[in-house]
């Protein structure tokens, strides 16, 4: 074992990795991906050993002098916390993203595990040279801090600082840092315990057979005493939980005391032992396990593709032996590449699977799970958002019980800590979760799927600004693993990955896989749910192959577009269409569902003044302000910083009386439909209503259980929902976003629409959507009007080419911030003068120019945009300033 290891810090503060020695206690158990303790100048902070130095490696510096290396101070987990490809592939996302390891390595690690570095203050009295002892009489101010400590003992930084703000102490670091300079307090760095822990607790187990057990109760049912009645419930509880149960759930629910159960124990009735108790986010959901239905033609014919590349997985990985024995260089190449996907080996492991909404994807994914687990292999299911893993988990759970986990931000530290810990051990070979799901410790990946693909929330908008598209497709690639995009609308990225216009085996880097047809169900099914609901159901049925029964399909929902202007020449002024209005009239009659969808949320999008024009804005943000309606009055709201202040009576700017609210968002939508329909049943979904923890659940539930008839929402509602008894789908004002400065603002709006018309039919009755709109002839809403997805892949990727945006070229974007505009515009104006000796073309480069949103949180946005076919040797040759925001393939540019 090397005396000397490679160690990633998990800092912000420093981007480099450092050496240190191993001490010779440590050397069994320092291994790579191990976190541990090290020292970084006077303070303790936490790394990751990455990598070890061959055992004849003496570390100098640039001038060949040797090195004295500081020694690693703690192992903070013996355990490795992150296996090899891990490592890897955070070296990979550093030097893709322009990252630190150290913060691509943070990713994969669940918050609370790695301990904090904290300073602890002591009182000391040294003697001074003059042999003259000090007093604390002598500190004048510094005299309660001398006093707390020598009261205290040992105290950390926070807590003394909380202390001292209490006891109105100011300055107070500036009092320590002299107190310690003048060596009446000691400082010292430690580590913090790490916030999260294995919990254990006691278990109580029923030791009894059943004939004795009736005696038991027999005797303790005859003693009318509320001990003994308590005993004997708790008895029965235990029976009930086959056995077992854990102490504190016992006494929850029968209320015995901990007294009462230690003189069941006394009695040996039961048996107490301590135990671990794993915290489990999918414990409270619940589950019918189900068996794999009959494919249909489609399905068979996907399904067969997938299955022949799980099963090769083994010769194609000989065949790339020799190119994956040299993971360094493949890690760290730099080979200009337009290509938003990585281009894998010619037998085709990567697929995109295009379906459209209600075509039976998610029985593939299944499938392919199924096999993967015969390899022994792990498996990793992203979806776009954090609502929609409950019903995700739900649909792997009915097919694979005890081997499903849960992974999200959202989950409690102590969840999180126990599902990574039995990822890690192989007990959950299969992760079901949101972006940062695929950074899992899952064992050996052989299989990832990114349901959805489309959507924008696989791209981090912080650094480490990762895509998990790209990094997924990396991460097949090192892991021989299977890869699936699914997604009704795909990116335009993965479009042109599929080469669907003109492909050639040499070309795709994607194979093509296609699920035309919504399917319902199989025919007798379909039967069972008509005679169950009462319903008449509107498919078509149609005869599969000899060996599948009956398939009942379901049309895709007819799209009508209203124009707008139309209506307001007819002398309509509602929001609402005549359309929409009679739709939710005559849906809402006949006792179905629907879905009102407007991506803006509020009242009005603005209020302004008829007199001056004046617009009120939010102070830091630089935005209109968003009327909303609160419990007890109407409040403005910033969307970007959450800013709230009262609606001015009086204009702010020339004291009118005359204020004005503009536009519309999902509240006055929902106060409209009461306005129509008084008795209708509104669920309105969106950021203010599901912004607490558990919020998104109970609306779906509320929803899906048909305790409400309509749904209103923004983009929220567009994503991956099966709601079966929804009939329409009503777009209130799809030119939303739609002109916007940004070249994916028509693929944004294009992906909404279709996404959200696919709620619509998705059970026994037929769909169908209105889309209003004052632009019906723009390309984005006339494809979407025939669900023509590939007609739109085409047109917009003609224009991409001839303008040279993704995915025929990369972006790189550079963000400065600050609060004096001139500094951010000059910062970013330097960085444009070095883009320009380094890039070929002067086209290449875009701005330097205002953000879109030109202030964020009382601070100046200017931003630069470079095209280049490698984004890695670009980052290579600037000298990047601090504070610079640097976004690799950004999905906005506002």
């Amino acid at each position: 074992m090397s005396a000397f290891v490679e160690v990633a810090l998990l800092t912000n503060a420093f981007d480099q990795t450092l050496s240190y020695r191993v001490p010779d206690a440590m050397q069994a158990q320092a291994k790579v991906g191990v976190i541990v303790g090290v020292p970084l100048r006077n303070t303790l902070t936490t790394g990751i050993i990455i990598h070890h130095w061959p055992p004849n490696h003496k570390p100098t510096d640039d001038k060949g002098q040797r090195l004295k290396l500081k020694s690693i101070h703690s192992l903070i987990d013996p355990q490795p916390t992150l296996n090899a490809q891990q490592i890897a592939l955070a070296r990979w996302i550093a030097a893709e993203y322009y990252t630190s390891i150290g913060r691509a390595c943070a990713m994969m690690i669940p918050p609370g595990l790695t301990p904090s570095s904290a300073n602890v203050y002591e009182a000391i009295m040294p003697p001074p040279p003059n042999n003259t002892k000090h007093s604390p009489e002598t500190l004048n101010p510094q005299t309660e801090i001398f006093n707390l400590l020598r009261g205290r003992g040992p105290t950390t930084e926070p807590k003394l600082r909380s202390m001292l703000r209490k006891m109105g102490v100011t300055e107070w670091r500036k009092l320590l840092e002299g107190m310690v300079k003048k060596g009446v307090i000691a400082r010292a760095s430690t580590l913090a315990p790490p916030k999260v822990s294995v919990v254990r607790k006691t278990l109580v187990q029923l030791m009894i057979s059943a004939v004795t057990f009736d005696i038991v109760l027999g005797n303790l049912d005859r003693d009318d005493k509320a001990l003994a009645r308590r005993r004997a419930a708790a008895l029965r509880y235990l029976q009930h939980c086959n056995g077992i149960a854990w102490a504190d759930w016992l006494s929850a629910e029968t209320s015995a005391t901990g007294a009462d159960l230690a003189w069941l124990q006394a009695q040996d009735y039961v048996t107490m032992g301590d135990a671990e108790r794993w915290r489990d986010p999918l414990s409270d959901l619940d589950f019918v396990l189900k068996t794999p239905p009959p494919l249909t033609p489609d399905q068979a014919a996907a399904w067969q593709a997938v299955k022949m590349a799980i099963e090769n997985q083994e010769s194609r990985a000989k065949s790339q032996e020799s190119s994956i024995q040299n993971k360094e260089k493949i890690i760290n190449s730099a080979i200009p590449n337009p290509q938003f996907l990585i281009p894998n080996s010619t037998s085709h492991s990567q697929f995109l699977l295009r379906g459209v909404t209600g075509s039976g994807k998610t029985e593939v994914y299944l499938r392919a799970v199924e096999a993967t687990l015969a390899k022994k292999r792990g498996v990793i299911i992203l979806v776009p958002e954090i609502s929609l893993t409950p019903q995700t988990a739900r649909r792997f759970l009915e097919r694979f019980p005890g081997k499903v986990a849960l992974i999200h931000s959202r989950l409690r530290h102590g969840e999180r800590f126990d599902t990574w810990r039995r990822i890690r051990s192989g007990e959950l070979p299969v992760v079901v979760g949101a972006r940062s799901a695929l950074f899992a410790p899952v064992p050996d990946v052989g299989l990832i799927v990114l349901d959805e693909e489309h959507e924008s929330s696989y791209k981090q908008d912080k650094s480490p600004a990762y895509d998990a598209r790209r990094v997924a497709a990396h991460y097949a690639k090192m892991s021989n693993a299977v890869l699936i995009y699914g997604s009704a609308t795909p990116s335009l990225e993965v479009w042109h990955a599929v080469n669907f216009i003109n492909p050639t085996p040499e070309t795709q880097l994607l194979k093509l896989l296609e699920l035309p047809n919504r399917v319902r169900a199989h025919a007798n099914r379909v039967a069972d749910q008509q005679a169950r609901l009462g319903i008449k159901a509107e498919v078509q049925l149609e005869r599969s192959t000899p060996e599948v029964t009956q398939l009942v399909y379901q049309p895709l929902p007819d799209v009508q577009v209203v124009d707008m202007r139309a209506e307001l020449r007819a002398g309509n002024t509602s929001m609402f269409s005549v359309a929409l209005r009679d739709s939710l009239l005559h849906t809402f009659s006949r006792g179905e569902q629907a879905i009102i969808f407007l991506n803006r949320r509020g009242l009005a999008s603005c209020v302004v003044c008829r007199d001056c024009g004046h617009a009120v804005r939010c102070p830091n943000d630089d935005v209109p302000l968003t009327l909303h309606s609160a419990p007890s009055a109407q409040v403005l709201k910033c969307h970007h910083c959450n800013h709230s202040e009262p609606v001015p009576k009086l204009c702010p700017a020339c004291k009118s009386p005359r204020i004005r609210y503009i536009g519309i968002g999902t509240q006055r939508i929902e106060q409209a439909i009461h306005e129509l329909h008084p008795k209708a049943r509104i669920v309105r979904w969106d950021k203010d209503t599901a912004s607490s923890r558990g919020a998104e659940k109970l609306l779906l539930e509320r929803f899906m259980n048909q305790q409400a008839d309509i749904m209103v929402g923004t983009q929220m509602i567009a994503k991956g929902l099966d709601l079966p008894m929804v009939t329409l789908v009503g777009v209130v004002l799809a030119d939303v976003g739609l002109f916007l400065p940004d070249f994916r603002a028509s693929e944004r709006v294009f992906n909404l629409i279709e996404q959200v018309a696919g709620r619509a039919g998705r059970g026994l009755l037929k769909g169908r959507v209105i889309v209003q709109t004052y632009n019906p002839d723009h390309p984005s809403i006339a494809h979407a009007k025939h669900h023509d997805v590939q007609g739109f892949a085409k047109y917009e990727l003609s224009n991409r080419r001839m303008l040279d945006l993704p995915p025929f070229t990369r972006l790189v974007r550079f963000e400065f911030e600050d609060e004096n505009e001139d500094k951010a515009r000059q910062q970013c104006e330097a960085l444009g003068r070095q883009l320009r000796q380094v890039l070929a073309q002067p086209s290449s480069l875009i701005g330097p120019a205002p953000a879109y949103f030109a202030r964020r949180n009382k601070r100046f946005r200017w931003h630069i945009i470079a095209r280049t076919d490698s984004p890695r040797t670009l980052l290579a040759k600037l000298n990047i300033p601090s504070g610079c925001f640097v976004d690799v393939d950004p999905t906005s540019l506002l």
